[in-house]
């Protein structure tokens, strides 16, 4: 829902500043923004969206710093993060009918867990005014500390026009999303003029059951050192799982923040993997299932993403289970 609003938002704030032909939204390779009609437009095209779509709206994608699967071919030690580079085009030459920008910054998510350089966050940020333009983060799943800052966007030090939040608004207790906006594009909307007015609701707005747990949520993060116990977390993460790296089968590790990610691969040469479908994340589930951890692969991509409360001897004892199933996979793999 956070998704759809800020969509509407932003067609409309560009018709309510007499620019209605801005109305195009520019989204990036491997995004995952939601299931609703708009969210899945200017999400990836993938196995969630092809059943609906007839029914979605044409994006302008371009790429997104995936730096393990470099849509330039380059490596990371040694480019500029030159993927940005189709970021501007898109809007040198397209730029007038743009609307927004939508990412989801540092971490894209259902994706595939892709971990982004800063540099190209912050790249987005100056390209979005440099051109103009809304730039839209979708912070449902980085908000509230999970990249190991309160929001994602500050890795770049970055105050997007509208941000999208959710999922740990309220801790996953309950549902509830919010469009947050600056105070320029709230403007547009304030008018005597009531054609202007922003006609979204829905029955369970604000819900206050809902908002008084957000609010529950958000007076721990005042009253303790949650973003303190992320820094140990990802500290513990990086330990953990850099060692898998040498495991036959695993690709890439990534950590960011709260996250710890592996990307498993049937070719470390081609890097080739068998994507959102591929049978290695059942088995993985099962795996961990029968070990008390219940853990859910996107395909060939495993990642662990546990709450903040976690202790540290959790941690050891999860990061341990993982260690042992990839161990026995990969054994098994040498024996085929």
């Amino acid at each position: 829902t956070a998704v759809e609003v800020a969509l509407k938002l932003a067609c409309q704030y560009w018709r309510n500043l007499d620019q209605p032909h801005r109305r195009t939204f520019v989204a990036l390779h491997h995004g995952y923004h939601g299931d609703t009609v708009g969210a899945m437009s200017v999400g990836e095209d993938s196995i969630f969206t092809q059943p609906f779509a007839p029914l979605l709206f044409p994006v302008i994608r371009v790429h997104a710093p995936h730096c393990y699967r470099c849509p330039l071919g380059l490596k990371r030690a040694t480019c500029q993060v030159d993927c940005l580079a189709d970021l501007e085009q898109a809007l040198q030459t397209r730029g007038e009918e743009v609307a927004g920008v939508i990412v989801e910054p540092m971490l894209q998510g259902a994706g595939g867990m892709i971990v982004w350089p800063s540099e190209f966050l912050a790249g987005v940020g100056r390209l979005c005014k440099r051109y103009g333009t809304l730039l839209i983060a979708d912070e449902v799943l980085t908000g509230f500390g999970r990249t190991g800052r309160m929001f994602a966007c500050e890795h770049a030090s970055l105050t997007p026009d509208m941000v999208c939040l959710s999922k740990a608004l309220t801790a996953g207790y309950l549902p509830l999303g919010a469009t947050v906006v600056t105070n320029a594009v709230y403007e547009a909307f304030l008018s005597d003029d009531r054609t202007k007015t922003f006609f979204h609701g829905h029955s369970f707005t604000a819900n206050p059951l809902a908002c008084a747990v957000a609010v529950a949520s958000l007076d721990l993060f005042r009253e303790q050192d949650l973003l303190g116990r992320i820094r140990r977390l990802e500290a513990q993460l990086r330990a953990g799982l850099s060692p898998l790296r040498a495991l036959p089968g695993v690709g890439d590790v990534r950590v960011i923040g709260g996250v710890g990610i592996i990307e498993l691969v049937t070719d470390e040469q081609t890097r080739r993997a068998g994507g959102y479908l591929d049978g290695i994340g059942p088995r993985l589930t099962a795996a961990f299932v029968e070990r008390g951890l219940l853990l859910r692969p996107l395909g060939n991509v495993l990642y662990f993403m546990p709450p903040y409360v976690i202790t540290d001897d959790e941690v050891a004892w999860a990061l341990g289970e993982i260690a042992a199933v990839l161990n026995i996979a990969a054994s098994a793999a040498a024996r085929c």
